[in-house]
């Protein structure tokens, strides 16, 4: 029989919820100490239940918790300062950014670099409306703290440092080379750019551009080709001028 865990008051967030049963909801939640973990909320979807008006999406929350096997059972919650009050397109890279995370984390692999980087990317959804930027940063950090870090240092052929005057090509597996006249433009990267991503200086178009496709190709090594649901939602509105 597996040992019995109690956990008490651990930071955490709702990534997802969902019904469960008659009145509970199963939830994924991402905690500082313990990762991903599934919970079984008991009686949080009752009118008037306590549980129901603070287990909300972008809200900083300690949990407690007793666990034997995979799921857990919520045995408390309390709020851990105010919700980040994120409206438009910020609350839709929220979505995007919590639905990263449950399809690039595992339950039960404690990563606080992960939890950290994800708390920093809602405070900064709630105060700047620089929506492009703060999800580029957002998915350059998870990819780090994943293990899937980009080497922005050095190409990886010569060792040499990367050149604002030079273009590169990025492969997955190995970090970036020194582009040549055989290489598709569509693979080619600035190098100028390369090094605005390193010092997250994203502060014009070409640069955002970039770095939204050198970033989106590096995680759809890790994701596969299907699209993110909460994506498409936040280009479509973004195409739109909406």
């Amino acid at each position: 029989m597996a040992e019995r865990e109690q956990v008490l008051l651990d930071r955490g967030f709702v990534l997802h919820q969902r019904p469960y049963r008659d009145s509970s909801q199963l939830l994924e939640c991402l905690t500082e100490t313990h990762g991903r973990m599934g919970l079984v909320a008991r009686g949080s979807r009752r009118a008037g239940s306590r549980q129901r008006a603070l287990l909300q999406p972008f809200a900083p929350l300690r949990l407690s918790w007793v666990r034997r096997g995979e799921l857990g059972r919520l045995t408390h919650v309390e709020a851990d300062g105010p919700s980040h009050a994120l409206e438009g397109q910020p609350l839709l890279a929220g979505y995007y950014a919590s639905e990263l995370l449950l399809k690039l984390t595992a339950r039960g692999d404690p990563n606080a670099a992960v939890f950290s980087c994800y708390s920093r990317c809602l405070a900064q959804l709630g105060r700047t409306p620089k929506v492009a930027r703060t999800l580029r940063v957002f998915e350059l950090e998870l990819l780090s703290a994943l293990g899937y870090g980009l080497e922005l240092e050095s190409d990886a052929t010569t060792g040499e440092p990367l050149r604002a005057d030079s273009s590169y090509i990025f492969e997955v597996e190995h970090g970036f080379r020194r582009a040549d006249v055989a290489d598709s433009d569509a693979d080619v990267y600035s190098g100028r750019d390369l090094i605005a991503l390193k010092q997250r200086a994203l502060d014009d178009d070409a640069s955002l551009r970039t770095a939204q496709r050198l970033l989106g190709r590096a995680l759809r090594a890790h994701l596969g080709e299907r699209p993110l649901k909460s994506r498409l939602v936040l280009q479509d509105i973004v195409s739109r001028g909406l």
